[in-house]
């Protein structure tokens, strides 16, 4: 049986509804071998632990640069954009998509979500559920805690960037399409 483990962050709740993006990572077997390499990169760039946001325009154009040509990463960023306030229930749906287009066989899911509390993890873990994908463990993380969780936020603030229509994120997101790492779903 597969492990899945799957890192989710969004962005948007700020905007009121106006626009809602969900950002998932999903790893398997490599998840150490990606993480060594965040963890290299964060350091090598200066981006270290910063949220994305705070995060200025050299620094995210060198770790985007990086990030969007490391092949362990192909076939593993999937995000969906929304205009809605339903946060929960459209970042636990996009978390599905991201499953079903990431699984193939026999699997078990952890997902990791950034900020999820107690109270939240039982509501995301059943509407996985509902949705026929086979959970592992649901579990709220910080978002400077894991490299890949790391990630996910700054990938959350990337495509947010992106969908908002910044030029600096528009090249980035060919590149990473053109290397299949990135996919809407």
């Amino acid at each position: 049986m597969r492990k899945l483990y799957c890192y989710v962050d969004e962005s948007g709740q700020d905007t009121k509804g106006r626009i809602f993006l969900v950002s998932v990572v999903i790893t398997e077997k490599e998840k150490d071998e990606i993480s060594d390499f965040l963890i290299k990169i964060e350091k090598e760039t200066g981006k270290r632990l910063l949220k994305w946001q705070k995060t200025n325009f050299d620094i995210r154009n060198d770790y985007l640069s990086k990030v969007f040509r490391f092949h362990l990463l192909k076939n593993s960023i999937f995000f969906s954009k929304y205009e809605s306030k339903a946060y929960v229930d459209l970042t636990i749906l996009t978390v599905a998509k991201a499953i079903y287009q990431r699984a193939q066989g026999d699997y078990k899911a952890t997902i990791l979500v950034d900020g999820l509390n107690e109270k939240g993890i039982h509501k995301f873990a059943s509407g996985l559920r509902k949705l026929k994908i086979r959970v592992r463990k649901v579990r709220g993380i910080k978002d400077q805690s894991d490299p890949l969780i790391r990630l996910a936020d700054a990938m959350a603030g990337f495509l947010r960037d992106y969908k908002e229509g910044q030029n600096y994120a528009k090249k980035f997101f060919q590149l990473a399409v053109e290397n299949q790492i990135i996919k809407e779903v």
